[in-house]
């Protein structure tokens, strides 16, 4: 017998609130709807309902005739839905927002996506890094070196993709690839700076647009030396190694100028590296060998002492230099030979005139 009175009660309760207050609002298409508008046409909406795609939603939404819609849903089947568009829809009017915010049940956060594929999935834009003066991204905290990737890959299943190890930069395929150290990068690929792949035709590993400024330049592990070439009132220099008609790998004597050819000339200058020019020959107390050295060491050798042999030529060619110092030494040499003999021919010659006068 109380259940009228009880519920008599509690329609003049709501009567007296919708009368004094005009938010609350009972009997509409929605299991609850409070909405309040203001003299800016604001509309203030806590609704728990049924919207268009069927599920259970308890949402909080404002609405604007001239700003549009914004707000929060909470979806039990899927999860935190956050909008703001420039939907102008009416108070009380059923519609579908677009998410641009959104929180999973799983714990995944997308931004333009509601099936984010990771912790944070960012569909159809950027992502800007700015905290003044020094732009980061952190891989952990603390000082302890935790060896971990920043992975940079095109697809959430790849299972090789691209990343940033401790301070050092691999862009490969696998991780396999390489292992760089801090402050090293290794691309397994192809790199263009200021310049697109698309235009290098001749598939080089690194196209520069641009100007490449060096201190050293290894070609085939040999150094080339940053502008080695030098022109002064036409006078061309040249700081390294230079080979014509062969390569320097084939240049065991370190020649400066290594040519595989003849070199035509009206003249040349040797220019002599050593001081033992053997004018030395002619002083009074230089050891001339008897001939009778000589003649054995012919005998044993083959060829002229300090001179060299014919398969040490073969082998390593000889110096033009010190192959002339060494011959003015022999020729020096055999004048002294000669001068000898011319002088023995003589005492001889004045010796047999005092044997046999007259003759």
């Amino acid at each position: 017998m109380k259940r009228p009175y009880t519920f008599t009660f509690f329609l003049l309760m709501i009567s007296t609130l919708a009368w004094s207050q005009a938010d609350l609002v009972v009997g509409t298409n929605y299991k609850l709807n409070i909405q309040r508008k203001n003299s800016a046409a604001d509309a203030y909406i806590l609704q728990n309902a049924n919207y268009s795609s069927g599920s259970n939603t308890l949402a909080w939404d404002t609405s604007h005739p001239s700003f549009g819609l914004r707000g929060i849903r909470f979806n039990y089947q899927s999860g935190i839905h956050f909008y703001a568009n420039s939907i102008q829809t009416a108070a009380g009017n059923t519609f579908t927002p677009t998410t641009t915010f959104f929180i999973g049940n799983n714990g995944r956060i997308g931004l333009g996506t509601t099936a984010p594929a990771d912790k944070l999935h960012v569909s159809g834009g950027g992502i800007i890094v700015d905290n003044g003066g020094a732009p980061s991204i952190f891989t952990g905290t603390g000082s302890t070196e935790l060896n971990r990737y920043l992975r940079l890959v095109n697809s959430t299943g790849l299972g090789t993709p691209s990343g940033l190890k401790a301070g050092g930069l691999l862009v490969a395929d696998n991780f396999t690839y390489a292992n760089p150290a801090k402050g090293d990068m290794v691309v397994q690929g192809k790199m263009g700076i200021g310049n697109t792949l698309a235009s290098n035709p001749n598939n080089h590993t690194l196209i520069v647009g641009g100007t490449l400024n060096t201190t050293g330049l290894y070609v085939n592990d040999q150094l080339f030396v940053s502008s080695p070439w030098t022109i002064t009132t036409g006078k061309i220099n040249y700081s390294g190694e230079v080979a014509i008609g062969t390569n320097l790998a084939s240049n065991p004597n370190n020649y400066t100028l290594a040519v595989n050819g003849k070199i035509g000339a009206k003249d040349m200058q040797i220019e002599n590296s050593s001081s033992a020019w053997p004018d030395y020959v002619f002083e009074e107390d230089y050891p001339l060998p008897p001939l009778s050295e000589v003649e054995s060491y012919i005998l044993e050798n083959r060829h002229l002492e300090d001179m060299p042999s014919a398969n040490e030529v073969d082998k390593k060619g000889y110096s033009v230099n010190e192959f002339n110092t060494v011959l003015l030494r022999k020729v020096e040499e055999l004048t002294l030979y000669l001068i000898q003999q011319q002088k023995e021919i003589a005492q001889l010659r004045q010796e047999l005139e005092q044997v046999t006068p007259g003759r």
